[in-house]
């Protein structure tokens, strides 16, 4: 910390302290100020808060433009700390903690002093705040924004742990914009106005007033006006356009398995097993595409069906990548037989220039056996898909089937080992070889701890079984993602 070098100063007027806080807190301060007029114009068409003497006087349509000056005050407190004590930290000590949590009281004396800056000119100029008494509606009404709005209605807050309607009404208020805000502006999810709503009215009756969140739902549409109007300047995110619609009751679609990695570093990409659907007699069973690859072959939607899927495939990675997800790629299981179809090369440019992803994060897998039995035509299809920054991956790939230096002169770069050579050590001396020339090696069939420690230590840089993670969808990727970036 650099308080030693910090010097608490004294402030003139309202503006001289409010650009004495960091950006981020007066730009939120801006947004929450307009909220809290427009719920506190709400509350007050509603009766709310006049069950007390002192919220009879307050609660008042007249105010609005008083409210709106409690939502821009409201943290003026942190002007008095350092900068580095403004912004909440996951890593504060509790002396830091207390610290922060002190710019709620204040910041009551800091607007006292300022509103009464001309009467009481000593004590400003020797730094002493003291706050005299007021029956000034208007100054109390921001003096107790500033203090209690972070007091909750269940008495879990601070400074003081106040309980329902020991709290200020328009404090209240104050409160529930300013978290309403923070849920909707800093919370990385792609609906987060959604999230932030069912959030607080979730919190009915414990965190929240049940009357002020009956305000709250009469002004959404508001609120969502207001969230929308400040979106670019908030650390939301887009939402992705999807280029496959997931109907519900859809014939196919991709599941994705969890990656991981030789290190440490938790999941680092996903493996995309298609699934499909539609078996007589049992709804919602699904099978792989190994089952119906024939039919598929035979009614001739192979090309069809697999460009559906990479497509599906594509929308999650820019989906990830929308979010700030960070990910070495997903591996798409792909159907053998694609393979033997012709080229598709015009296809894919397409793909990538609808949707446009690191194309060597899309990851094909390509059976090891039409490699290895591929017609000079198909060979020269895969050499054209390879040159061409289609990244493909031999799978089932065993040492004595196809040599390495075979594997290099038709260019690939990445192969999947055979789960059966798996706990040999000619198997780890080649995954040895291979990464020492260049290739990049990934696993499957990691399904027991063993297994999954011993390819992490022969260097398999992207590792999927059924130990590195339970199968999901790509909303469940993206949840999660965005859950283990929030911790």
């Amino acid at each position: 910390m650099s308080e030693q070098s910090w010097t608490r100063k004294e402030y003139n007027t309202w503006d001289e302290a409010f650009r004495a806080l960091a950006p981020v807190n007066r730009q939120q301060s801006v947004r929450v100020a307009e909220y809290t007029q427009l719920l506190f114009t709400g509350a007050c068409a509603a009766s709310y808060g006049r069950g007390t003497p002192e919220g009879e006087a307050r609660m008042r349509g007249q105010y609005a433009d008083v409210a709106y000056k409690c939502g821009l005050y409201h943290q003026l407190g942190k002007a008095l700390v350092p900068p580095e004590y403004q912004i909440w930290q996951k890593d504060f000590s509790s002396e830091e903690i207390a610290v922060y949590r002190k710019y709620t009281t204040d910041g009551r004396l800091l607007v006292a002093q300022l509103q009464e800056r001309g009467q009481r000119a000593k004590e400003k100029r020797t730094g002493t705040l003291e706050e005299a008494p007021t029956k000034n509606v208007p100054w109390l009404m921001i003096r107790e924004s500033c203090e209690q709005h972070m007091e909750r209605y269940n008495g879990a807050g601070y400074p003081a742990g106040k309980v329902g309607r020991e709290i200020s009404p328009i404090a209240h208020i104050v409160g529930l914009a300013k978290e309403l805000d923070r849920l909707s502006a800093e919370t990385k999810l792609e609906h987060p106005f959604e999230y932030a709503m069912s959030t607080l009215l979730a919190q009915s009756g414990t965190a929240w007033d049940p009357d002020l969140i009956e305000v709250l739902k009469a002004q959404k549409d508001g609120c969502r006006a207001i969230y929308e109007k400040f979106i670019y300047y908030t650390l939301t995110l887009p939402e992705t356009i999807p280029l496959v619609v997931k109907k519900e009751g859809r014939p196919m679609g991709l599941s994705y398995r969890p990656l991981v990695g030789a290190g440490d570093d938790g999941i680092i990409g996903y493996e995309a097993i298609p699934w499909f659907g539609g078996i007589a007699g049992r709804p919602g069973e699904t099978e792989g595409g190994e089952a119906i690859e024939d039919m598929m072959k035979r009614t001739g939607i192979i090309n069809d069906v697999s460009f559906y899927l990479l497509y599906e495939a594509a929308d999650t990675l820019l989906r990830m990548a929308n979010c700030d997800i960070e990910t070495k790629g997903i591996i798409v299981d792909m159907l053998g037989t694609f393979y033997k179809q012709g080229s598709h090369l015009q296809r894919f440019q397409k793909l990538f220039q609808d949707q446009p992803v690191d194309r060597h994060k899309l990851m094909l897998t390509i059976p090891e056996k039409i490699v290895a039995e591929a017609t000079k035509t198909q060979e020269e299809l895969i050499v054209r898909y390879l040159k061409n920054d289609i990244c493909l991956i031999v799978d089932g790939y065993h040492p004595d089937v196809i040599p390495e230096a075979r594997l290099a002169e038709l260019g690939f770069e990445y192969v999947r080992f055979a789960p059966e050579l798996y706990m040999k050590q000619e198997t780890a001396d080649a995954i040895g070889r291979m990464r020492n020339s260049g290739f990049v090696v990934v696993a499957s069939g990691a399904d027991d701890h063993d297994k999954l420690a011993w390819l992490k230590a022969c260097g398999c840089e992207m590792i999927g079984g059924t130990i590195t993670g339970h199968m999901t969808d790509e909303d469940g990727i993206i949840r999660d993602s965005l859950a283990a970036m929030q911790n």
